[in-house]
């Protein structure tokens, strides 16, 4: 009897824990909790496995739908208007530069980010190494159209990740950095980006200039200065932008800029000069200015005689040009202090500090503000 009874109490104790283990595999099960379900694209691995990170679908700017991982570690910018915008909204997901910085771009970027790869831009970006460096995504700004989207789809094939594209029109510059925000997770620092880059907009496009009192501007490039981005080009566009008049009524061609010669410039007899210098030289907006003030070929010109000739300032990138990207909107608060000062609803030194701080993450000097004025730095 003792047997049988330690028998039928061993027979009730299994069948006890088998509904205990039946009632845990029950709550386990996600579709019987009351919880958010969140898709990860993948189930887990077997016991002992990590398991493998989400993904999430979203639309690009061009109106693509494209399945991107939940975390994004690195980004490949395919040209440097995107590593600018990666490196003022989220710099430590940079996979590289497009070109090696020179002295002027480093005065202000930060030296933790001097030495990323140097993957090249156009036709001469090291493809390989962008492939063995592993981004999670790349980014394309672009003109957006069908032969940019068709690009971006082959590139995606050949980097095997997604390639992600954003306008590259300035006024487009806030839906960018909002689009980045949710990309990235980092939505309130974009908001910030996106906020004043808006701000800059209205402020500017606020200003009321009677037509008889526009500004004829002379935009130049290069070491010669006569390098120009005509009306209307992207890489004009913000002398358009702050109601001035850009001599250069020229047809674009094939090109972005175009080459003139010292008798065009003199026949336009400009009300401003504004001169580049040339980055790839090291050589400075304002070492490109005194050029122009003391060559006697020049001499003549009404912006000469009136000592309205005046270097961009090109630190950390051009505030016109060169590339043209979220960097020319600090320019524009600049070129219209320069030009109508008596307008302004607002203080360009105060503007200029306070772009610096949320879009290159540094707090600039009284002496670093004189030398940016001065084209200097």
């Amino acid at each position: 009897m003792k047997r049988n009874a330690r028998g039928l109490a061993l027979l009730l104790a299994l069948l006890l824990l088998t509904g205990v283990f039946a009632g845990c595999g029950q709550n386990a099960d996600p579709g019987q909790s009351g919880g958010e379900s969140v898709s990860t694209g993948q189930s887990a691995g077997s016991q002992g496995e990590s398991p493998v990170s989400g993904e999430r679908e979203i639309t690009d700017m061009a109106g693509r739908t494209m399945t991107v991982p939940e975390e994004i570690d690195t980004v490949f910018s395919t040209g440097p208007v995107a590593a600018i915008y990666l490196y003022t909204l989220v710099p430590d997901k940079l996979l590289g530069w497009n070109y090696e910085l020179n002295d002027i771009e480093k005065s202000i970027i930060l030296e933790q980010y001097h030495d990323l790869p140097n993957f090249g831009q156009g036709d001469a970006v090291n493809y390989e190494a962008v492939i063995a460096a592993g981004p999670t995504i790349a980014l394309n700004v672009t003109s957006i159209n069908e032969g940019s989207m068709d690009e971006s789809d082959a590139l995606a094939q050949q980097l095997g990740v997604p390639v992600v594209m954003v306008s590259s029109d300035l006024l487009d510059a806030p839906e960018v950095y909002r689009f980045m925000g949710e990309l990235f997770g980092v939505e309130e620092q974009a908001e910030a980006l996106a906020a004043y880059a808006q701000e800059t907009f209205d402020a500017i496009s606020g200003l009321d200039i009677p037509q008889e009192e526009k500004v004829r501007i002379y935009y130049g490039n290069g070491e010669d200065s006569l390098e120009t981005a005509p009306a209307g080009s992207s890489h004009g566009q913000i002398i358009d932008l702050v109601n001035a008049v850009n001599v250069a009524d020229l047809e674009l061609g094939d090109g972005s800029r175009v080459q003139i010669s010292a008798e065009q410039l003199l026949a336009w007899d400009p009300d401003v000069i504004i001169v580049n210098g040339e980055p790839k030289s090291n050589m400075t907006g304002g070492a490109a200015a005194q050029a122009i003030l003391e060559d006697p070929m020049f001499a003549t010109l009404k912006a000469v005689k009136n000592g309205a000739v005046y270097g961009t300032p090109n630190a950390p990138f051009s505030w016109v040009d060169r590339p043209p990207g979220p960097n020319r909107i600090i320019g524009m608060r600049w070129l219209s202090g320069l030009i109508y000062p008596d307008y302004l609803n607002f203080d360009v030194d105060e503007e200029v500090r306070e772009f610096f701080q949320l879009f290159y993450h540094v707090e600039l000097t009284d002496q670093q503000l004189e030398q940016l004025y001065g084209g200097t730095l």
